[in-house]
């Protein structure tokens, strides 16, 4: 794990927070006793820069045009000294974790350290990053709605991810766990009011605010000082909107690179890993001009100051977190089949009821209209089906139609398509993975969905009434180790709104979630094992994949690759942005992670150093093509020169690669011109 320097760290735009983070980053707390094992890890997990349609939002066109953030994976192990008994908690830069996914992290992981790690005690959570690409999920790759199957991005991230995990197994060394929490004011809003509204009153007016605004923090430190921070807070990352192309970790992917170089000022933090993970973000939205816009001028703009408002509390609870995590460490998981389950009156409030198979209802196509909306011929609140829509749905697309019993267990959703009845197998996981993490005073309930604010409370309270006052601090880690699209309440599901018709196992599927919980919760205070269905099926042998490009690269007609196409300014001031453009090749011709396509560097006594690279905020990298021919390239690469950017001579560097016909890719390494800061 190495992260890239710059020779100044005031030369960075995010470093307006300079003042702050510096003089929290050398807070320390009460030096607590190391009575666990503590060990942190990161690696990147950036897919195919060009050529890959996004995940998130399902707009045709929006495919990969190049990067502005690189995406990560940072992982924690904890671990009891005594007992061995340990958990990985890794946070991925990645739209979902899919079944697949997850088993295949655990299988690397058995084969490099034995029988340590299983599917139960590692929890592999994903930002919900909607900038990241797609391609990476076995179910539904054959489908109109799925795409490709890419082997090689599936196994970048799966790379990663098992390389974050072995760098915090093999980092594991005596340390301590501290803990804080505290509220964040408007970094997310209400994007399904009426749904929310649905609510009982009474329930309602027990919350101050209609999204839940706590963050809550871990703070990592060993002899050698802090080493790492993780926390939970519950907001969309769609700032970064369906109009862009460019590979990004969003709001949260922008808080942990700060938080991180920020850190990484102390000589003391090293590599410290601060990871944004996700929570009940289910009907928040970052977006709160609620109109796929805001609170700034523009995406990026946007995305920095939802960042920047989860960075300032995490920093502020950071340093404040003397509390101290102690006790056992324990998880318990199950799978949970909820294509029938059965459940009792305790949590459906009336007699026992069952969940059905997956369907989609039409408000899944209208998508959120605050985040940007679906398909122009849905809307939000529809409850009826119409014939035109089935018979597209059905002659067009081949999307699977629901039975009548289906259909009458789902009510009131209009179901567009019924995955979970197809035959001869469902064509999505009906089976579930659920689990219940605890830590000391902390226990962690980590879901394969995408939890509403209400959703979320009422699981907590469920779980908070098994295991009492002894474990205080509860969180949602949504988007764990599966994905089974939103959890509503019975009531917001009444509404039908976007979440309501993306709620997969009908009305009662919030209940079977408190229901498993709360066994789960009860097995881990007995110390008994809990009950689970068998595993997921597994298909990852029975899908296809599809190879990235590896067309022939074809030269410019009046150069080389390498070529400067656009040379930058011969000055900048503070403010601008230095632009240049080179020729290239295709980047999936030799698609690797942790690759670093550009440079931005400042001549020194010793020559040229090294300022920003391809992970930085400041800098972009677009590919396009050009000319007649396709697989002619260019790659323009921007720098946007910050406030505290030292004055000399710089220059903005490519590193490409191009294949011809069946060859071996060819690396080349291509500069600009001098041009002066001043």
């Amino acid at each position: 794990m190495s992260v890239r320097r710059s020779i100044c760290a005031a030369a960075r735009p995010l470093f307006a927070l300079a003042c702050l983070a510096l003089s929290v980053g050398q807070v320390d707390a009460a030096e607590p006793e190391f009575n666990y094992l503590v060990g942190r890890g990161r690696h990147d997990v950036t897919g195919p820069a060009l050529g890959m349609q996004m995940w998130g939002f399902v707009r045709q066109g929006q495919v990969t045009e190049g990067i502005h953030l690189r995406l990560k994976s940072r992982a924690f192990v904890i671990a009891e000294p005594d007992s061995g008994n340990r958990i990985a908690f890794v946070c991925v830069d990645v739209g979902s974790i899919t079944h697949e996914l997850h088993r295949e992290v655990v299988e690397r992981l058995k084969s490099k350290h034995g029988d340590l790690y299983s599917l139960a005690n590692v929890i592999v959570s994903a930002t919900h990053t909607h900038s990241g690409p797609g391609g990476y999920w076995h179910y539904g790759a054959d489908s109109p709605l799925g795409g490709g199957f890419y082997g090689e991005h599936f196994d970048a991230i799966v790379g990663g991810i098992v390389k974050s995990i072995s760098q915090a197994h093999e980092d594991l060394q005596p340390g301590a766990v501290t803990i804080s929490r505290g509220d964040i004011q408007e970094a997310g809003a209400q994007r399904s009011l009426p749904a929310y509204m649905n609510n009982p009153a009474e329930e309602r007016a027990r919350y101050q605010s209609n999204t839940d605004t706590q963050m809550t923090l871990l703070r990592f430190s060993d002899e050698s000082g802090d080493i790492g921070t993780l926390n939970w807070f519950a907001v969309h990352p769609t700032s970064m909107t369906y109009n862009n192309k460019l590979i990004s970790g969003d709001h949260k992917g922008y808080a942990a690179y700060v938080f991180e170089r920020m850190q990484d000022g102390n000589e003391s933090a090293r590599d410290f890993v601060a990871a944004f993970a996700q929570s009940n973000c289910g009907d928040v939205t970052s977006n709160l001009n609620l109109d796929n816009t805001g609170p700034g001028a523009d995406e990026f703009e946007s995305t920095r100051i939802i960042g920047e408002r989860q960075l300032e509390k995490a920093r502020e609870l950071f340093a404040s977190a003397t509390t101290r995590l102690e006790g056992p460490i324990a998880v318990r998981q199950a799978f949970v089949d909820f294509s029938s389950l059965a459940v009792g009156d305790e949590f459906t409030g009336a007699s026992t009821q069952t969940t059905s198979p997956s369907a989609y209802g039409y408000a899944f196509a209208a998508g959120s209209t605050e985040d940007g909306g679906g398909h122009p011929l849905f809307r939000e609140g529809m409850t009826e089906r119409v014939a035109t829509i089935d018979n597209l749905a059905r002659g067009v697309f081949r999307l699977p139609d629901a039975s009548d019993d289906l259909r009458k267990q789902q009510r009131p959703k209009a179901i567009l398509f019924a995955p979970g009845e197809t035959k001869p197998q469902p064509s999505q996981a009906q089976v579930q993975p659920l689990a219940i993490v605890r830590i000391g005073q902390l226990a962690i309930i980590a879901g394969p969905a995408e939890f509403t604010t209400m959703a979320g409370r009422r699981i907590r309270e469920s779980v908070a009434a098994v295991l009492g006052e002894s474990v205080p601090f509860l969180v949602i880690a949504g988007y764990s180790n599966g994905y089974a699209g939103y959890v509503t309440t019975r009531e917001e599901y009444q509404t039908q709104q976007y979440e309501g018709g993306h709620t997969l196992f009908g009305p009662w599927t919030l209940a079977g979630y408190q229901q498993e919980y709360a066994r789960l919760a009860k097995a881990l205070t007995a110390g008994q094992p809990a009950d689970t269905a068998g595993l997921p099926r597994d298909i990852r042998a029975e899908v296809a994949n599809v190879p990235l490009s590896k067309a022939a690269d074809i030269a410019p007609e009046d150069g080389q690759f390498g070529d400067v196409t656009r040379q930058p300014n011969e000055r900048y001031a503070v403010g601008e942005k230095a632009e240049a453009a080179f020729w290239t090749g295709d980047p999936r011709n030799d698609f690797k992670t942790g690759n670093n396509y550009l440079s931005v560097q400042r001549r020194d006594s010793d020559g040229w150093s090294d300022v920003a690279g391809d992970g930085d905020w400041e800098t972009k990298c677009r590919w396009a093509p050009r000319g007649t021919e396709t697989k002619t390239f260019e790659v323009t690469i921007e720098w946007a020169i910050a406030a505290g950017t030292l004055a000399g001579d710089y220059r903005i560097v490519h590193y490409g690669s191009y294949r011809l016909a069946e060859d071996e890719p060819v690396d080349f390494e291509a500069a600009s011109r001098t041009f002066k800061v001043e």
